[in-house]
């Protein structure tokens, strides 16, 4: 077979076959040259679209870390009672209120951007110093809050046992959600636990 193959190698081509193959040859080079104009187009399109992108990126990243800040140390989130049982509470009695205290033990602003409920029948405020936040629950959960080192705020929280309706007696354990800047609890939460009766 290969004696074959050689054989066929080593005969002459004919100027149709010489003019084939060189047909062929003037292809492949348009192709490839036309596949490498498509490239560098691309490349001529694409790196200044990433550069630029880059660029604002790392921007953004510098600002950020840069961005002044009234005080450069490290916050902590202390949080002196994170569950509170309120026992056996009746629908018909209505809301039950309670407020946990949220102080700052680091020595950096502790700054908390977001407030949120497990449930409806949940809500939440935050008070530091002078400044309310509006009520908070399970969907609205935007704030922008600061507690200066050695400040305490108050988590005022209230359940409504009767939210859901009658067919909802039982144990009832709703947490409350803070998001925060602590370095080491960048999620905080407390419990509000209740035993409903109609």
């Amino acid at each position: 077979m290969d004696n074959f193959n050689n054989n066929l190698t080593d005969q002459p081509l004919t100027k149709r076959e010489r003019r084939l193959l060189k047909k062929q040859q003037r292809e492949q080079e348009r192709l490839l040259l036309a596949r490498r104009k498509k490239i560098k187009k691309t490349v001529f399109i694409l790196l200044p679209a990433v550069l630029i992108v880059g660029g604002i990126t790392f921007g953004l990243l510098n600002y950020s870390r840069s961005e002044p800040s009234e005080n450069q140390g490290t916050p902590k989130i202390e949080i002196l009672q994170k569950e509170y049982d309120a026992g056996t509470v009746s629908m018909a009695a209505g809301k039950v209120k309670h407020t946990y205290e949220i102080k700052n033990t680091g020595d950096g602003d502790l700054k908390i951007d977001s407030i949120w409920t497990s449930c409806h029948c949940t809500t939440a405020r935050l008070t530091v110093g002078d400044k309310t936040s509006s009520e908070f629950g399970m969907d609205k959960r935007s704030t922008s809050q600061k507690v200066a080192p050695g400040e305490t705020g108050f988590l005022e929280v209230t359940f409504d046992p009767a939210f859901h309706g009658p067919q909802e007696v039982g144990p009832a354990v709703r947490s409350i959600y803070l998001s925060t800047n602590d370095p080491q609890n960048r999620k905080a939460e407390v419990k509000l636990l209740a035993n409903v009766v109609q």
